[in-house]
């Protein structure tokens, strides 16, 4: 075998346990192997069971060696013509065996009078610590030690072989990742292992992002990364901005934070559907001639527009179009030239229709096209806006820029929205539930991204949940992990189960195999923009008011 780690010394009993194929190795259980790009010797595959397999590694840590889950290691395989071959694995847990601290040793030790004390790892014969890991790929090194390829696994390992520190070079290939920060999003690095840069392809934004965790988790400052990185990368950004977190981050980003209905920022009604306008007009009932007459209505301007009669429209030209749609439908009364419209429904119809006038949102078009060039970053605060109003901007925005993308009107752009499970409910008849699952159907074709974040993933939409591909699950309730059934990819149930543990600031990792090959924990790094996400310092804001410190309390009783 040409041996990437050479020798380097004499390892007591090491001939007595090594398989016939592989080579006694002999690194000193202190040393790194400077051929190996200074990868750390930590242990060796243990035989039982369940291991050595392809689907199962069990390895007793060196003492004093470290590992953790979603850290990567290398086992070492077979040579295969002349090249070396290592085995890259996940680290699911580490256990500790000491039969010293059984239940019964611990209880006798301390109920006799007696001192007793045992050599430690290292020393001891019967101590040890067993790491568990699941092989994941196969890395073929060169001549001089360095990665050459990666593979799917082929080789089973061995009991008796050593295992290594995967170290950045071979983790950030077995993760399908780029291998420095200025070729793709840098993201921060591997949990536990700073010297792992995670930085995914600048493209899997194409591909559509998820953002998950519970409330204080980091899901707000991780998009904050990503806005930073897309923009680094010149991608245009419009955010719908459910809590204004992102307003300060904009400015500081050269971007425009525009409010509904304010500053000239509005949005044609011809950007909603017939079903958006049925359920943002009050009392019109399901079924009935008066949904009827208001939805053929909205069609009629709708095909209009698109047949570029009109550019656009408005709530007096569809309220307007509503008396001649009476005839068309047949909703009249008297008969030849008497004919008239049914004023029984026509009336109440345009009446309820000019309703919408109360939205200060509805207007002129918003001129994207002028906007969205490269870099450019517009945030939309919808900050205490009703759900149902703001579902009306989602849909109207995501289909503005739905139709834009279609005709290469923008260049790429990438949509998101925080709290989407407020906007996109497992609802069909949610207004913007239709237009943000065409979007993440096929919107990569014709240059449109999502990054959707939500403290509740069992109130989205499945279908949209499902077809976002890289994502960021930050600590979250316990019974949120049903929901992200599907979005874990080849996380362990080890890894799942740790989520609701997860430190603020970090989260796993997952993608589909184009995007992020395997699951990790990744440590986000710190932003460079302001984070508005934060929990506020409410007793700072106390101190503030002259309530500086606790106070005791005196009773009545105590006074008198």
């Amino acid at each position: 075998m040409a041996d990437a780690f050479p020798d380097q010394g004499p390892q007591a009993n090491d001939d007595a346990s090594q398989p016939a194929d592989v080579e006694t190795i002999g690194l000193d259980a202190t040393d790194e192997d400077p051929a190996a790009g200074g990868r750390l010797a930590i242990g060796r595959v243990i035989s039982d069971e369940a291991s050595p397999s392809f689907f199962s590694v069990r390895f007793r840590m060196d003492p004093g060696r470290f590992s953790a889950p979603g850290r990567f290691v290398a086992i070492e395989a077979r040579a295969e013509y002349g090249q070396d071959v290592f085995l890259l694995a996940r680290v699911e847990d580490v256990r500790e065996f000491n039969p010293h601290e059984d239940a019964a040793s611990s209880t006798l030790r301390e109920a006799l009078p007696f001192g007793t004390s045992y050599a430690t790892e290292g020393a001891s014969t019967v101590i040890y610590r067993l790491a568990q890991a699941e092989p994941l790929e196969e890395a073929i090194l060169g001549d001089d030690g360095r990665l050459d390829h990666i593979r799917a696994i082929s080789t089973m390992p061995l009991a008796g072989a050593r295992v290594f520190e995967a170290g950045p070079e071979l983790t950030v290939a077995a993760l399908g990742l780029c291998e420095v920060p200025e070729e793709g999003l840098d993201m921060g690095t591997v949990y536990g292992a700073v010297d792992v840069p995670v930085v995914p392809a600048k493209e899997v934004v194409q591909r559509h992002i998820f953002i998950g965790g519970g409330i204080g988790s980091g899901k707000s400052y991780t998009r904050g990364v990503l806005a930073e990185e897309l923009h680094s990368w010149g991608v245009p950004q419009v955010n719908i901005d459910v809590n204004g977190e992102m307003r300060q981050a904009t400015g500081e980003l050269g971007g425009r934070n525009l409010v509904p209905g304010e500053a000239g920022f509005t949005l044609p009604l011809s950007a909603l559907s017939p079903a958006d306008v049925v359920d943002a007009v009050p009392s019109i009932n399901r079924g009935t001639n008066m949904e009827t007459l208001l939805r053929f209505s909205h069609e009629v301007l709708l095909r209009e527009v698109a047949n570029g009669k009109r550019k656009h429209f408005g709530v007096e030209d569809l309220v307007g179009q509503i008396e001649d749609c009476a005839f068309t439908l047949e909703m009249t009364t008297g008969k030849g030239p008497d004919r008239q419209p049914d004023r029984r429904t026509v009336e109440p119809t345009k009446l309820r229709t000019r309703s919408l006038e109360r939205l200060p949102f509805l207007g002129e078009p918003f001129d994207w096209s002028a906007e969205l060039v490269p870099g450019a970053v517009i945030n939309i605060d919808c900050t205490g806006m009703p759900i149902g109003e703001l579902r009306l901007i989602c849909a109207s925005v995501a289909r503005d820029l739905q139709q834009l993308a279609r005709q290469r009107a923008i260049p790429f752009t990438v949509l998101s929205i925080d709290e989407f499970h407020l906007v996109a409910p497992s609802d069909d008849s949610a207004v913007t539930t239709q237009v943000l699952r065409e979007i993440a159907r096929v919107g990569r074709h014709y240059r449109l991204g999502l990054i959707l974040t939500t403290q509740s993933p069992s109130d989205v939409d499945r279908s949209i949940l499902k077809r976002l591909l890289t994502r960021f699950l930050h600590a979250i309730e316990p019974d949120q992990l049903d929901a992200l059934k599907g979005v874990f990819s080849d996380a362990s149930q080890d890894l799942v189960r740790s989520l609701p543990k997860l430190p603020q600031g970090v989260c796993v990792l997952t993608g589909a195999f184009e995007t992020v090959r395997h699951a990790t924990l990744l440590q986000v790094r710190e932003r460079k923009t302001t984070h508005g996400g934060a929990t506020p310092d409410i007793f700072g804001d106390l101190a503030a008011h002259g309530w500086a410190e606790k106070r005791a309390f005196t009773s009545p009783t105590e006074k008198s």
